[in-house]
Order: structure tokens, then C-alpha cells, then sequence
């Protein structure tokens, strides 16, 4: 059947079909591109992870401006002060201790008394604490003799014992030891800062001639 003259499609776009027709490439199976194909990049290294080394640690050198005695840190300076004076402090003190054991009947001196305070302070301010107490509750105890007047032939020891475990202390000080005092002196010289008066004597009576 024959379309209607006014759909019959223009001459020159049948034409222009035709030609667009004519013109269409033909597919060539053996043909290849002239370009190539491009090829993924190779993935870069990957760097291994640097190992950062610990900083070294530098050992500082001890101060030795500086004294140290298990928790203790004194200066040297006042370290040697200390050494030299209750060297001779606690040297001296064991000596009138020895002297007034023998005659307890005496009256304790001061400066028996004055060398025990003078241990006892500088002690604490080194940090020397158990000679510093000890030193302390001997003074106690030499003071409260001192208040009775006299002692008693067992008292001496006692004292002697105490100076002496002093001397022991101050020793291994020196040697940069810390060290507490036996609890055997120390109970002793409590009971002495407590004795009491000793009992009077009585006189002998007198003898009257016989007429």
C-alpha cells in the first residue's frame, strides 16, 4: 500500500539516509588499535617501619657535695662538723659517766648534763633521729639524778652502758650505717629518769666513852 503524499518523506532526507548508509564502517575483525592498552602502575614499596632506639640514659656522678646515709642526705660540710664534734662529745661524756659511777655520792656535774643536750641537738639536725632520742632521754635521766643529789652504786653501770651504746651508734654512723639503739640501755635509762630518791643511811651511833 502506497503512504499518503504528505508522509511520503522528503527527497533529500531520503537521500541523506542513503548516504548515512553508505557511509557507515564496516567492522574489520583482524583490525587493531593503535593505541595500547594501559597498564596498572606496580604498587610503590612499602618501607619497613624504622625502629626508634631508647634514648641511653647517662648515669649523672654522685654529688659529692652530699653525704648520703640510707634516707639520709647531709651535706658534707656540715657532715664532717657533726663527726668531729659528737666524736668528742659522746667521748667525753663516757668519761664523766665513768668518773661519777665511782663516787655516785656526788652530785652530777652540768657539763655531764650540757654534753648530752649538745648530742641530742646536733643529732636531730643531721636527721639522726634514734641517737638523737636516745641522747635525749639521757639527758633525762642524768638531770633527774641531778635533782636527787646522788645516786647508787648501781647506777653507774647503767650510765656507763648507755654512753657506751652511744659511742656504738655514732660508729656506724660514720661508717654510713643507720642503726637503733639496744632496747636494754634505753629501758634502763627510762627507769632512771623515773628512780626515786635512794634511802638515807642511817648514822652509826655514837660510842660514849666509859667512864
Amino acid at each position: 500500500a502506497e503512504l499518503p503524499a504528505h508522509w511520503a518523506a522528503p527527497a533529500d532526507f531520503v537521500a541523506h539516509a542513503q548516504g548515512a548508509q553508505a557511509d557507515e564502517p564496516t567492522f574489520d575483525p583482524a583490525f587493531e588499535p593503535a593505541f595500547e592498552p594501559e597498564v596498572a602502575a606496580a604498587p610503590a614499596p612499602v618501607e619497613a617501619p624504622k625502629v626508634v632506639e631508647a634514648p641511653k640514659l647517662v648515669e649523672t656522678p654522685a654529688d659529692e657535695t652530699v653525704k648520703v646515709i640510707g634516707p639520709l642526705r647531709i651535706g658534707i660540710a656540715l657532715y664532717n662538723v657533726y663527726l668531729n664534734e659528737a666524736d668528742e662529745w659522746s667521748r667525753q661524756l663516757a668519761v664523766e659517766v665513768g668518773e661519777w659511777a665511782l663516787e655516785p655520792h656526788l652530785r652530777i656535774q652540768d657539763s655531764t648534763i650540757g654534753l648530752a643536750h649538745s648530742l641530742a641537738g646536733s643529732s636531730s639536725t643531721v636527721g639522726f633521729r634514734s641517737l638523737s632520742d636516745m641522747a635525749r632521754l639521757f639527758e633525762s635521766a642524768l638531770t633527774h639524778l641531778q635533782m636527787l643529789g646522788r645516786g647508787t652504786h648501781e647506777q653507774g653501770p647503767v650510765l656507763a652502758l648507755a654512753a657506751d651504746e652511744l659511742r656504738r651508734l655514732l660508729h656506724q654512723f660514720a661508717a654510713g650505717v643507720l642503726k637503733d639503739p639496744s632496747p636494754e640501755p634505753l629501758n634502763a635509762l627510762r627507769e632512771l629518769a623515773s628512780a626515786p630518791l635512794p634511802p638515807v643511811q642511817p648514822a652509826a651511833p655514837l660510842v660514849q666513852p666509859l667512864a
